[in-house]
């Protein structure tokens, strides 16, 4: 398997790139796990009861777990992992309705909560909520994440800090068989060499594929697709950063001026639909426009809200772009529409660790990135709510969103969520410190069997085979 960029940390607490638990996600023991189609499916556990306010979720794990070193998986490794995501702050937002989790014998958690959270069996599922020894976890966990022990259908059999490379075996222990047997994880950050490497055959899948050149991939030998993500490209902005864009006109004038169709079928080859609110399409049965012209190109509207801002002959700005395929070009699309309104967009494309570490350290006016998230409501709240991803790195304050957002959270009718998410993508263009530009897509390739090993559709969690299969184990009630 081809990557991005080489594996660099382990550790859920702390923040990680794409790369890091996209090839954990089999090694590590997951409560719920996502299948192919981007279920949650139960994977340690035997069964889990919401109460009816749904304000207590009783967790059972299955009997006899244990880890690829032998040891018991336990109801107290679940509690110490979840208190780890807590303290971290990472993506805390999703977990903000979650008051703790207690180990009352050695199978079963007991999760208080301040308000029903339906979309729980995603949150299990999530990177953030791998499962990990205590007593080896707690003593050293800088050591430990170096070498993890597994509850997943893989297992770490090689692997040195700052390498390139990383080895997956079958873990024997896990509940079910892997149909994988090892996965070699070789990091290639260049598209071209990625595409050269899968022509030659030295790599059997790659995630992220350049989109140029792919047609020149036998088709007889590979298969290569459109692999839709459960999220957005967006912009965003620092707005702890003083300049022209923290006015609000300014942004929403940015929003009007880009021609989304032109992005999404130049920049991306046609393989996303251009946004037309910050939530997405695929796998969304919430999805409804919201943006002013339903997201299309409209440069009046565009100079009114730069005349309104106080720069109506316009202004200059950095933007920097991660470099992901296709990401740049589609920038560069987005900075001649721009110029059409006078305004000049610095385009500086930096690789993913240093675009991360830019976002963390608050150094950068404005990002082209995108924002991934099993469903469109943990998508907002990372993007809006205190202990959001987004939200710690943009900077943005607005408890009005947040309040809609919350309730939605806790809805239990599709037509009040509906309702509720329209209310925010609203909200969420009042304020436009993420200026949503198209659905999210990569382009993945693999000489393997269908569905041997994959990530999920839509999604970038992989998923290897397993007998008996991940599929047969119990979905949350009303979902696959």
């Amino acid at each position: 398997m081809a990557t991005v960029t080489k594996p660099t940390n382990l550790d859920p607490s702390k923040p990680r790139a794409v790369t890091d638990y996209q090839i954990m996600y089999p090694q590590q023991g997951l409560l719920w796990r996502l299948d192919q189609n981007l279920i949650p499916r139960m994977d340690l556990l035997k069964d889990e009861k919401v109460s009816k306010d749904g304000l207590t979720i009783t967790s059972t794990l299955k009997s006899g777990l244990k880890y690829s070193d032998g040891t018991p998986v336990e109801a107290r490794d679940v509690v110490t992992s979840f208190n780890r995501w807590k303290a971290s702050g990472q993506s805390s937002s999703f977990i903000a309705k979650v008051v703790g989790a207690t180990a009352t014998n050695a199978t079963t958690v007991v999760w208080n909560l301040t308000g029903a959270l339906p979309d729980w069996p995603y949150l299990a599922a999530a990177q953030f909520l791998y499962i990990n020894p205590t007593d080896r976890l707690m003593a050293d966990p800088v050591a430990y994440f170096k070498a993890p022990v597994s509850a997943g259908p893989m297992m770490l059999e090689q692997w040195t800090p700052g390498a390139d490379t990383m080895t997956l075996t079958a873990n024997p222990n896990y509940w079910a068989k892997s149909k994988v047997g090892k996965i070699t994880i070789q990091a290639i950050p260049d598209g071209a060499s990625r595409l050269l490497n899968l022509k030659q055959g030295a790599v059997d899948y790659v995630f992220d594929l350049a989109y140029t050149g792919v047609g020149e991939v036998e088709k007889n030998k590979v298969r290569v697709y459109g692999h839709p993500l459960p999220g957005t490209y967006q912009l965003t902005t620092n707005m702890a950063k003083k300049g022209p864009l923290q006015d609000v006109f300014a942004r929403q004038a940015i929003s009007a001026a880009i021609d989304r169709d032109k992005v999404a079928k130049i920049g991306f080859f046609g393989t996303v639909a251009p946004a037309c609110a910050n939530t997405f399409r695929v796998g969304n049965p919430y999805f409804l426009c919201a943006l002013p012209s339903k997201g299309k190109q409209n440069l009046e509207l565009a100079r009114q809200l730069l005349a309104k801002s106080g720069t109506p002959n316009g202004f200059a700005f950095d933007l920097t772009v991660w470099a992901r395929a296709a990401w740049p070009e589609a920038a560069l699309i987005i900075a001649q529409d721009l110029a059409k309104i006078g305004i000049t967009a610095n385009i500086t494309v930096k690789q993913d660790t240093v675009a991360i570490q830019d976002l963390q350290a608050g150094n950068y006016e404005m990002q082209f990135s995108g924002n991934n998230a099993p469903t469109p409501i943990l998508q907002m709240l990372n993007w809006y709510s205190p202990g959001g991803a987004w939200t710690n790195w943009s900077k943005v304050n607005d408890p009005g969103l947040v309040a809609t957002l919350n309730a939605a959270a806790s809805a239990r009718t599709p037509g009040q969520i509906r309702a509720l998410l329209l209310k925010a993508n609203q909200q969420a263009y009042g304020n436009s410190v993420h200026i949503p530009i198209a659905d999210r897509a990569v382009i993945s390739a693999s000489r393997l069997p269908k569905g041997i090993m994959e990530t999920t559709t839509p999604g970038e969690w992989l998923v290897v085979a397993t007998t008996p299969s991940l599929s047969t184990q119990k979905a949350p009630p009303g979902i696959g």
